[in-house]
């Protein structure tokens, strides 16, 4: 089997920042314990540089990881998937394909049961008007002829 030939792999993705992080802690160790020490009269700031070069190298180590995430596209098999790894433009064409597919059903029945109504016609309204007054006496028989 052959295996993959990772392009930069951890050494080299790692080497780069560690060096950028060490050369700006060495230049802000040295420069912190020269200005900090005021002269030559003073006593060297020793925990005053050291202190400030370790904030330097965490803070450059932090930068470059994170400029080396953003600069890497993500796989493509990431967006794809069920779940939260499904892409949005899929749901998207989903969703919109689905209330297209109803909606052309809506209107297939809309369109049958019009006929339907046409081909009644008048027969259908006239005996829903007819039915009206006796619903509404069988209700009130039903109450005990109470109104609320």
């Amino acid at each position: 089997m052959v295996e993959k030939q990772r392009s930069g792999g951890l050494k080299e993705q790692v080497k780069g920042p560690l060096i950028i992080a060490v050369v700006l802690a060495v230049v802000a160790f040295f420069g912190v314990f020269i200005f900090a020490t005021g002269g030559t009269q003073n006593a060297p700031q020793y925990s005053l540089s050291l202190s400030v070069a370790g904030a330097v190298f965490i803070v450059t180590l932090v930068l470059c990881a994170t400029l080396m995430m953003i600069e890497r596209p993500n796989d493509e098999h990431l967006g794809q998937g069920t779940g939260i790894n499904r892409s949005s433009a899929k749901l998207y064409a989903e969703a919109k394909a689905k209330r297209e597919a109803e909606a052309r059903k809506k209107a297939v029945a809309e369109r049958a049961t019009g006929t339907a109504d046409s081909a009644t016609g008048t027969s259908a309204a006239s005996s829903t008007k007819a039915t009206a007054p006796q619903d509404a006496a069988s209700d009130s028989h039903s109450r005990g002829g109470q109104m609320h």
